[in-house]
């Protein structure tokens, strides 16, 4: 194992240099020192701070929460092995020191009283993959490790903690404080209290499954001498509510072999061989999956799934050989056939995307050669191909960083294995820490290279460029229900979930208030093309086009005659005017009388009549005209209060209308008393003119004098001239 060797390997760097291929996205330096052994800075417990980070380490216990902070707890470092608690938040990239000793190494802890939380309570130093969970409430859970039991002895641990984050507190939940205590399997299958995996090193399995049940796999044996060569295969389920340990799968005893059987194939046979180091997730359909790891000597690339209702394990990609070089054929080109070389203390995680994707960075050949990657795969589970994203098939890799937070092309990660690794919820996947060869540092006395731990925070925003077409998601944009109507209407579409929209032209069209749908309003016919394409990892993408046809309005008018009549004349004619229309409606006093081109209406009483008609097209648009006429006593008189003498033949002439009456005067005044017409003709009116010119528009004077049967009247009054 690394730790058994650290600082005592000779390294020859190799010429090779980064592979200068294009990537599935962007890396970016976001925290941290690029070089070695940093103390870190605490900063004050509890309190966020962009100035905190944690001490250079690796090999800790590392966790994401339900609200998606990234979690860290121990590792080993310069200065020993830790037993601080960090938290990360990945929006505001602010390190937070939650718990443990400040920069104090090689502590024994405090266990308290078992399955008793308190505020004093905190799990001893270790590192060397101790398993860690999230159970399906929120809880953070450790086990093992190699670390410092409650008498400050060093060796495997068997102890199992669990941090709730809402108290602050550890809970020492079950197992030993004291180190290296043996496995007892019992019987396989059956639970029981007696039962217990035992110390237990590099194991780093950490599967939890709907029933809030703990599940664990292989690694070293920490209860011997030589933990480095003693390796199981063992799966062990843990349930919380019972604390029960059973032991569900594999060898009881150490360095099995395993059964490969038939790749693709399940079967109750079927047993990956012993390993440590290796990597693990769960995936959408519940089952477990396990890739790369080994034994002191070896290393492995082969990836297993564990089907937890079945119990059965079954070879699924990868050689069944140890220490097998891969297939780095071409980057960026998903295939059957292409898949990591072999390694151990390289990290995997699952993204929450459309599909089963998990990715898998760096590590080390092998625990006597430990050259180590910065390559970045990705494995896509619905069609069983690897991915090479990034990095390089050569090893001992420096980082080129650049400015911190800049994610830019040319930009890397270096090589390291035994790094921290989260995804956030845009998928973006974040990697802190490891340890590397680092050639800054003055390598030990006949030696090539130094080793160094590092304390550095790596982001990679992924994109669409690397990625096999299956692995996208069926984004399906919506055609508009309406792509007829009239101008002043709108129709629109659905924005799907995380979807970036581009719409050509760019006119005319807006999102509602809470951008799930885009309003379409052009007042000519326009023709759109929609581009959808998803955000984050997995990319759908989707184009429609569609024309919207605007129909113009008709354009409604009619004519009223008379205008002014007695009311002992009752018909009224009203004759349809009416441009680009097919249908119409006429209204009076509210109520249909007419759906007729024109139309009649007889007028028995006296007053003003309106009408209104309303003309359609053959798509619905409508336009609307109305006009008025009035029905006279037959001994009254009407004046007109407005004239418009334009020449449009409506209302261009002042007239007095009246019945059964005798004109002697009618005089109009202008605002200054000069008089600017005259007549006592019934039948004259004025046409607006002035000493042969347009009179100025306004207001006007008149006085009038008539003889009806009711006697001598006079009126008086204004009338407004318009044009």
């Amino acid at each position: 194992m690394l730790r058994r060797l650290l600082f005592c390997f000779i390294l020859i760097l190799s010429s090779l240099q980064m592979d200068l291929i294009a990537q599935g996205g962007l890396w970016a330096h976001m925290h941290g020192s690029i070089g070695s052994g940093a103390m870190g800075q605490y900063g004050t417990l509890g309190v966020a701070n962009p100035n905190n980070t944690p001490s250079g380490r690796y090999q800790g216990a590392f966790w994401t929460d339900k609200q998606g902070n990234f979690w860290m707890f121990g590792g080993f470092g310069p200065w020993g092995y830790y037993n601080d608690l960090w938290k990360l938040d990945p929006i505001t990239v602010q390190w937070t020191w939650m718990k443990g000793p400040q920069t104090i190494a090689d502590q024994n802890g405090e266990f308290g009283v078992k399955g008793v939380s308190s505020p004093l309570n905190y799990p001893s130093a270790r590192t060397f993959g101790p398993n860690c969970w999230t159970d399906n409430n929120g809880d953070l859970w450790m086990y093992g490790g190699h670390g410092f039991d409650v008498n400050g002895t060093q060796g495997g641990l068997q102890d199992l903690w669990r941090y709730n984050i809402a108290t602050n507190e550890w809970t020492w939940m079950g197992g030993s404080n004291q180190a290296n205590i043996a496995p007892v399997h019992g019987t396989i299958g059956v639970a029981s209290p007696t039962n217990n995996p035992g110390a237990r090193e590099e194991c780093k399995s950490a599967w939890v499954d709907d029933n809030n049940n703990l599940w664990m796999f292989g690694g070293q044996d920490g209860a011997t001498a030589n933990v480095s060569s003693n390796v199981r295969n063992d799966m062990w389920k843990y349930n919380i509510s019972t604390a029960e340990w059973t032991w569900m799968k594999g060898a009881s005893t150490m360095n099995s072999n395993g059964s490969y059987g038939t790749k693709g194939i399940e079967a109750p046979t079927n047993n990956p061989p012993a390993r440590f180091t290796y990597t693990r997730w769960k995936g959408k359909d519940k089952n477990f999956y396990v890739f790369a790891g080994g034994n002191s000597a070896t290393s492995r690339n082969d990836v297993w799934r564990y089907n937890i209702n079945t119990n059965n394990w079954t070879w699924i990609s990868g050689a069944s050989q140890q220490n097998n070089a891969g297939n780095y054929t071409a980057q960026c080109q998903p295939e059957e056939l292409h898949y990591p070389s072999a390694r151990m203390e390289n990290q995997t995680v699952a993204t929450s995307t459309c599909t089963e994707i998990f990715w898998s960075f760096g590590g080390f050949k092998t625990v006597g050669n430990p050259l180590s990657y910065n390559d970045l795969w990705l494995y896509n589970l619905t069609t069983n191909k690897w991915t090479w994203v990034s990095g390089s098939q050569a090893t001992n890799i420096n980082p080129n960083p650049g400015p911190i937070g800049v994610a830019q092309p040319g930009r890397y990660i270096g090589s390291k294995g035994g790094v921290a690794i989260w995804t956030d919820a845009q998928n973006n996947l974040w990697i802190f820490g490891g340890l590397a060869h680092d050639s800054t540092l003055p390598p030990p006395v006949g030696q090539t290279l130094a080793l160094g731990f590092k304390n550095d925070l790596w982001r990679f925003q992924p994109d669409s460029s690397c990625f096999d077409a299956s692995f996208f998601s069926t984004l399906a944009l919506e055609l508009p229900g309406d792509s007829t109507f009239c101008p002043g209407d709108t129709t629109s579409i659905p924005v799907p979930v995380n979807t970036a929209i581009t719409i050509d032209p760019n006119t005319d069209w807006q999102y509602n208030t809470d951008s799930s749908r885009i309003i379409f309003s052009p007042t000519t016919t326009t023709t759109y093309t929609v581009y959808g394409a998803e955000s984050g990892l997995c990319v759908g993408r989707d184009t429609i086009s569609f024309t919207i046809v605007v129909e113009p309005f008709p354009i409604a008018e009619f004519t009223a005659a008379p205008l002014v009549s007695l009311k002992t004349e009752p018909l009224i004619t009203l004759t349809n005017t009416s441009q680009f229309a097919a249908s119409y409606e006429w209204y009076y006093n509210n109520l249909v009388f007419a759906t007729s081109t024109d139309a009649t209406y007889n007028g028995t009483d006296s007053g003003e009549y309106c009408f209104t008609l309303i003309a359609y097209n053959n798509f619905g648009c409508s336009d609307t005209a109305i006009h008025c006429v009035n029905k006279l006593e037959p001994d009254n008189i009407f004046v007109p209060s407005v004239f418009s003498p334009n020449d449009d033949t409506k209302n261009d002439v002042f007239r007095i209308v009246g019945s059964n009456i005798t004109l002697k005067t009618f005089v109009i005044y202008d605002r200054w008393g000069e008089e600017v017409f005259s007549t006592k003709d019934l039948k004259e009116g004025w046409d607006g003119t002035f000493r042969g010119e347009k009179a100025e528009i306004g207001t006007y004077f008149y006085y009038i004098e008539y003889d009806s049967f009711k006697g001598k009247k006079t009126l008086k009054g204004d009338i407004n001239l318009v044009r």
